[in-house]
């Protein structure tokens, strides 16, 4: 599974690709939301995550971008990770994907990417 990381830390962006190739899954790195929806549209991922505030294009152009190409909005999860905190995030995180909040644990970023392409696998079919 490939999973496409944006975020414009790059130490944020080495745990993540640290975290997720050690769980088995390719990882795709953008530094800002221009960069991750060229490579949404080249690398076709199966799951993307992105910061909110990024050079560029933030995080919710990004996701309208990504979105658009892919055109399978329920195939495609987003998970919004982001220092910002609100219930609009979690709305839109429970309706893209998940909303989760920076500093986040390995194990609760790990299950969220599990139990979105688990579900995302079983709605395709």
């Amino acid at each position: 599974m490939k999973i496409l990381v944006a975020d414009d830390s790059h130490t944020i962006c080495t745990l993540l690709r640290r975290c997720l190739t050690g769980a088995g899954y390719d990882v795709i790195l953008a530094h800002d939301g221009k960069q991750a929806v060229e490579l949404a549209k080249s690398e076709l991922p199966d799951l993307v995550i992105l910061d909110i505030q990024m050079p560029e294009m933030d995080g919710y152009a990004a996701c309208e971008k990504i979105l658009a190409i892919n055109q399978q909005r329920e195939r495609l999860p987003i998970i919004f990770l982001t220092k910002r905190d609100g219930e609009h995030l979690a709305t839109l995180g429970s309706e893209m994907g998940a909303y989760l909040q920076k500093p986040v644990c390995e194990e609760t970023l790990l299950s969220t990417v599990r139990a979105l392409l688990s579900r995302s696998s079983t709605t395709s079919v």
